[in-house]
Order: structure tokens, then sequence, then C-alpha cells
């Protein structure tokens, strides 16, 4: 669809990153093949700039009354919070009303779910890895969770399936948020069956990483 000049030259959250571009020949050929993984981060969610003016990352920051220059990771500034009393459910929770909030606007929810709705259109498209905690894949694509050892029992059956490695908010035993909760998922993955089945999928298949910076932390490692 053509865009309007002054979409084009619009900066708003909403239009600044509708570019136009051309798609590689080899992703639309391992979308015919059935050979395409999506590898979703939280650019493409609820940690959108379109949906919320400040992460996480900065909320959790602005609690903790920390400098602005202060240089902590994701998952370092995630264990200094919950070093408080209670820490740990104040941070889930903090999570949760922030998922919940999303919901709670159906502009905000359209905003958020604007790349799962496109996606639930590409049916051969049927693995998808994620590192978000909410359940927009679920809800908007119809994608089976995979979130423990147990649940990867289901990953060859028919239909999609949403690899979830750092856990989900439906599940607050799995939610991967602070540097310890970090160190034991990667060592999971090193050495289980589901991190077996990742760097399987990574080696063999075409994988498309959407939603990440390369100053993130997941992405790095």
């Amino acid at each position: 669809m053509a865009q309007s000049l002054e979409s084009k030259n619009c900066e708003c959250e909403v239009c600044k990153n509708n570019h136009e571009f051309i798609l590689p020949r080899d992703i639309i050929e391992a979308v015919q093949n059935r050979n395409l993984v999506i590898f979703a981060g939280a650019g493409v969610s609820t940690e959108s700039r379109s949906v919320y003016n400040y992460t996480l990352y900065e909320e959790i920051k602005d609690l903790l009354n920390l400098d602005k220059g202060a240089n902590l990771s994701f998952s370092e500034l995630m264990s200094q919070f919950c070093k408080q009393p209670n820490g740990r459910a104040k941070l889930l929770r903090k999570i949760k009303d922030r998922l919940d909030y999303v919901g709670s606007f159906p502009e905000l929810e359209r905003r958020a779910s604007k790349f799962h709705n496109e996606l639930s259109t590409i049916h051969q498209i049927t693995e998808i890895i994620t590192t978000n905690w909410d359940d927009l894949f679920e809800r908007k694509c119809g994608a089976v969770p995979i979130v423990t050892v147990q649940d990867f029992a289901f990953w060859n059956n028919p239909g999609r399936k949403v690899l979830k490695i750092h856990g989900s908010i439906n599940n607050y035993g799995t939610v991967i948020a602070t540097k310890e909760d970090y160190d034991k998922c990667y060592q999971s993955l090193n050495s289980g069956i589901i991190g077996s089945s990742l760097k399987t999928m990574l080696a063999t298949k075409c994988v498309v990483f959407i939603g990440y910076s390369f100053g993130d932390e997941d992405f790095n490692k």
C-alpha cells in the first residue's frame, strides 16, 4: 500500500518505522518451504515506544532512584530491584500491571500486537521463539505456548508453537528477569533438551530476529 508523503515524513512513534523495503528472496523461499523461524524480542510487543513512552527498564531504574548515568544491564537492574523486601513479588506485579494496562485499552493492544496480527496471516510460519513474557502470540496467532520441559513434549504436534525461553506471565514461576534467572536460564539452555532444539533450529533453519537492538542483553548472548 502506497504511503502518503505526510506519513513518510512523520517522525512519530507510530509512523517513523514505516519504511519501504524489498523482502530478500531467501526469506520468501524459507516461508514457502516452511523453514522460517521467528525469534522475537520485546520491541515487537508491549515494550515498543508506540505503546509505552518508557520501558520497564526505565521505570524500574526510576523507582530505585538511580542516577541516569548508571550503566546496569537489564538483568542486573532487576536483581537490584529484587533485593528490597518482597522485591520478587513486587517486580512480577509491576510486569503484570504493565501488560494488564495495555490489555485494558484496545488502541494500545492494537499497537502492541501489530506484528502478531500480521504474522497470524502467514500460516506457513509455525515456529516462533520469544523472550517476551506476554501471551500475544498465543492469543493473536493461535500458538501453543512451550514454556517448560514438560511442555516441550508437544513441540512436534501439528499447529503453530511459541517457545518462550524466558517464561510466561501466565506462570509466575517461569519468568526470567534477574541476573540469577538469566544465569540459570543459559545454563539450562546449554545442557537441556529445549536448548538443544533451539541450537538445532538456529543451525538448520532460516531465523529472522526481530524486536532486538544490537545492545540487547539477550541478542548479544
